[in-house]
């Protein structure tokens, strides 16, 4: 038997601050009203919280990094933290753009 997958898009050009990333996840019907918007609270709802298997797609990324700046790095180094972590199930896709995805469909 096959697990469903779970899919989580964010748009970049929507992801302009940690803030709006944590907003994003918050939107997740998962995720739990008491998650803290900081980086530990963000790892164990990506790591023990969502629903197993689950892929994050970021498209846009790029946009996100040159609004971020620092931050970008520092939230990425989390996500694939989680994804990292065996028993989190948790998989991450960073794309510049759109048609990323669509190369990747085909």
């Amino acid at each position: 038997m096959t697990d469903a997958v779970h899919s989580f898009r964010i748009d970049g050009r929507s992801i302009l601050s940690r803030a709006d990333l944590y907003a994003a996840v918050e939107r997740v019907e998962a995720t739990p009203d008491w998650m803290g918007r900081n980086l530990d609270a963000l790892f164990d709802v990506l790591v023990a919280i969502w629903p197993k298997p689950t892929v994050f797609e970021w498209t846009h990324a790029a946009v996100s990094a040159t609004a971020m700046g620092p931050d970008f790095d520092i939230l990425l180094g989390v996500l694939t933290d989680a994804q990292s972590e065996p028993r989190s199930r948790f998989t991450l896709q960073v794309f510049d753009g759109e048609a990323d995805i669509q190369e990747q469909a085909q």
